[in-house]
Formats: structure tokens, sequence, C-alpha cells
């Protein structure tokens, strides 16, 4: 498996928390590409390059700089659609791209009860989610897998990590 991640998906459904665990546990470098304008690719060293990869749609100068840390990599980004060439071309270089993904209502009720954001930019990214699910199900192929439980609690990180180690 290659050591280095990148998780998307539906809004709530764990990214941000697997990452940091990931971090924790199993040293990863970990970032959040949301997070205060992308802080964390600033962090690792990573911003132009990580621009460069947005830009042009090529990932051969991210993941050299990323090989440059000597450290395993994990990226979650709850991007917008229209930004699938990423996920194509981190994979191309390797990269193990995942998909969390979750029914709507309960996506939505765990999104509520997270706070601090207007539950119509979940409503917003899930219409983008839906018309584009056809093509986001290619893109990612068999790395799709359930962010929440089916009574629609979080699944906890080591469940994640299990299921992701074990497709390899």
């Amino acid at each position: 498996m290659s050591p280095h991640l990148f998780l998307a998906g539906v809004p709530a459904t764990g990214k941000s928390w697997l990452g940091p665990w990931l971090a924790e546990e199993h040293g990863y470098v970990h970032i959040d590409a949301e997070k205060c304008g992308g802080i964390d690719f600033d962090r690792a060293g990573l911003r132009r390059e990580w621009n460069e990869l947005v830009e042009a749609g090529r990932a051969t100068s991210f993941l050299a700089a990323v090989g440059r840390l000597a450290m395993p990599v994990v990226v979650d980004w709850g991007f917008p659609t229209r930004f699938l060439y990423v996920v194509a071309a981190l994979q191309a270089e390797g990269v193990h791209a995942w998909w969390f993904h979750a029914q709507r209502d309960q996506a939505r009720t765990a999104f509520v009860a997270r706070g601090g954001i207007d539950p119509r930019c979940f409503d917003g990214q899930m219409n983008d989610i839906e018309r584009e699910w056809l093509v986001i199900a290619l893109v990612f192929g068999g790395r799709i897998l359930a962010g929440l439980n089916g009574d629609g609690s979080q699944r906890r990180p080591e469940a994640l990590w299990s299921e992701i180690t074990a497709a390899g």
C-alpha cells in the first residue's frame, strides 16, 4: 500500500477525525486542506507544489516534495467536485484516495450536530456530490467506505483504518 493517502467525501463522515488520528498513532503528516486557508500545506513546506497541482493538474512535483518529508502524508479535503482531476493526478502518482460516503440524511444530522457552519453549505455540497456521483464513483473505484455507522453515529478511526489497510 502506498504510504500516502488522500481522504475526501461527504461532509461530517470522519475525514478530519481520521487524519489527526493517523498523525498521532501512525506518524503521518496530516494536512487538512481546508484549515485556515491551507495553513497545513505551509507548515509542511508544500504550498507551492500543492498550488501547482491544483492549477496544472499534475502531481509529480507535489509527490516529490512529499517524498522529501520522509514521513507518510495524509491529506483530507472536502473538495468541490470540480477538483476531481486533483484526485486522478494523485492516484496517477501512487497516492491511495478514499471516498467517505454516507446517506444524505444521516450525514446532514452529523453535520448539524457538529455545528459551526451553515447547513445550507452542506446541502449545496451534497447537491454537487449527487450530481457528480457517477464520476466520483469511477475516480475512486473500489476505495469507497462508509464514514458513518448504520445508526448514523461516527465510525471510530481504528475501524476506518482497519478497513483501509485491509484493502491494501
